[in-house]
């Protein structure tokens, strides 16, 4: 499981890096190929720029932008591994099967994660199991409604660029028609140069940056999930009394269908 969880991690994590290289790659690739002058317009960079801001803060409270914001680390991050959250489980349960509830106690009032805390004082306190779900259940609820505010910021971003694009490619025309009879070839240039570019800009955004961070924050979410729901079943088992030893490889075996569930296999 743990060599499992390593290669996990290195994946999530090469997979971020190397998709910034290869954009980087492309883009470099495109700005030789057609010179780095042809692809950088500063009028239509502050149009796209100021103006899918402005949309974001008329959409979403700063509270949530700022939550969105560090959000952004998480996909560079390695992922999230239960092995410490299970350690603890099982010690709770040895000192609960024990008698030695008071230690127990102490033991559940270590744990790291927030959410294991509350399932083992649930536990130590003698909670109903019909109460232990509707609250923990309550809780991953809880998590996922607060991450989906996170991707939809990103995809609702995903949606403006491209709009806002447009909007710089009917001001590029705009002037360009207003000056068509005295205009330039320079001038008209110029004003397709705002057109075009920007749309470029609308398109770039909306394919390589808002929309592949909104799915690596959608694949974060259901891993964080389904790893709560582990927990979760761990903390049952416990109530209903289990041993450390049937708890340990039980929650082994949920980790491993959890996994297979996210990936796909059969």
């Amino acid at each position: 499981m743990i060599v499992a969880s390593t290669g996990g991690r290195l994946a999530v994590l090469n997979s971020t890096v190397l998709g910034i290289t290869g954009a980087i790659g492309l883009f470099s690739y495109i700005g030789v190929d057609q010179g780095l002058h042809a692809l950088w317009n500063p009028t239509g960079a502050v149009i796209i720029g100021a103006g899918t801001t402005v949309a974001a803060l008329l959409a979403f409270r700063i509270s949530e932008l700022r939550t969105a914001l560090s959000a952004l680390l998480a996909i560079f991050r390695d992922e999230e591994s239960i092995a410490t959250d299970i350690a603890e489980i099982v010690a709770f349960a040895r000192l609960h099967q024990r008698g030695r509830i008071q230690e127990a106690e102490v033991q559940g009032n270590k744990a790291a994660s927030p959410f294991l805390r509350l399932g083992l004082q649930l536990v130590a306190d003698a909670a109903p199991v019909n109460d232990i779900l509707d609250v923990m259940n309550w809780r991953i609820q809880k998590m996922v409604d607060q991450e989906a505010v996170q991707v939809r910021l990103f995809r609702t971003l995903a949606g403006l660029a491209p709009a806002f694009g447009l909007l710089a490619t009917l001001i590029g025309l705009i002037g360009m028609m207003a000056q068509l009879g005295t205009a330039t070839i320079a001038q008209v240039g110029e004003h397709m140069s705002v057109a075009l570019v920007a749309t470029l800009y609308g398109v770039v955004l909306a394919n390589l940056v808002f929309k592949p961070i909104a799915i690596k924050l959608e694949q974060r979410t259901a891993r964080r999930a389904a790893m709560l729901n582990v927990l979760l079943e761990g903390i049952l088992l416990l109530r209903l009394g289990r041993s450390p030893t049937v708890i340990a490889d039980a929650l082994a075996e949920f980790i491993r269908e959890s996994r297979d569930e996210l990936h796909g296999a059969a």
